[in-house]
């Protein structure tokens, strides 16, 4: 029903304003992703709030908002997986946050071993949305890098504030795992 609405949308106001038929398909791709993207952040924040995990949520959607889409890695394929799968995440980032505290050292190492394999593989090119534009992916790169950076040496700088450094060291961990879910089919 959202999707039925935001084409006929974009149809009327790509008739109205003259768009070709690609500009009209890129205004319907893009502003389709907006849309499920801030239902499927807002539920989650919404369902953790719930269960008294708001801030965390919080901080745990803003770090994957900052840094996913420029490293690329894990997507599902319809909606609702997508939203099940970031529910999940998000579950296990609070849990690994909160059930024990790592040291200064850990969260170091681990920061170190996420800006790594960030530098190393950013970014993950989608085979359902790939960039082909040799800039885009330059520049892709480059702000994944220098964010997956800057939110570690944040993590650093906020370690007094246990909560908030554990978080953002967790997710940054989970979003360069996920970096490496593709696996080639042998034939």
């Amino acid at each position: 029903m959202i999707e039925r609405f935001i084409y006929k949308f974009v149809e009327d106001l790509g008739e109205y304003n003259n768009y070709s038929n690609e500009q009209i398909e890129q205004v319907k791709y893009t502003l389709k992703s907006i849309i499920f993207e801030v239902i499927k952040l807002s539920l989650t924040i919404i369902v953790f709030s719930i269960l008294g995990y708001f801030k965390e949520s919080l901080v745990t959607i803003l770090v994957m908002c900052i840094t996913k889409p420029f490293i690329g890695g894990y997507h599902e394929d319809t909606q609702v997986k997508c939203f099940i799968a970031t529910l999940i995440l998000v579950f296990f980032i609070i849990f690994l946050s909160g059930y024990r505290r790592l040291n200064l050292m850990s969260c170091i190492i681990l920061n170190l071993l996420s800006v790594f394999s960030v530098y190393n593989k950013a970014p993950v090119i989608d085979d359902r949305m790939p960039i082909t534009r040799e800039d885009l992916i330059k520049r892709n790169r480059i702000i994944g890098i220098s964010s997956t950076l800057i939110l570690a040496i944040v993590s650093i700088v906020l370690y007094k504030i246990t909560w908030a450094s554990q978080i953002i060291v967790w997710t940054i961990l989970v979003q360069a795992m996920l970096m490496f879910n593709k696996y080639k089919e042998v034939k």
